[in-house]
């Protein structure tokens, strides 16, 4: 098939490929971003979990500490 029986140029064949490998690009960097963006999402959420659980621990420790102080005083 030769771009005569489109009836194109060599030119608007060039310029579609460009713009294709353009597109290509585009979308190549834009897979990179989410990765990206995952990785740092899954970071951010590893954290969360992790402060939760000091938060549990801290909330535990606080009762602990206010049981012992009120059973002192009976």
């Amino acid at each position: 098939m030769t771009p005569e029986m489109f009836n194109l140029s060599w030119w608007e064949v060039i310029t579609v490929a460009a713009l294709a490998g353009m597109v290509w690009n585009e979308l190549r960097a834009i897979r990179k971003d989410l990765a990206r963006l995952e990785a740092k999402q899954d970071k951010y959420n590893h954290l969360q979990e992790r402060v939760a659980r000091v938060e549990d621990s801290c909330a535990s420790a606080h009762h602990r500490i206010t049981e012992a102080h009120y059973a002192n005083k009976n």
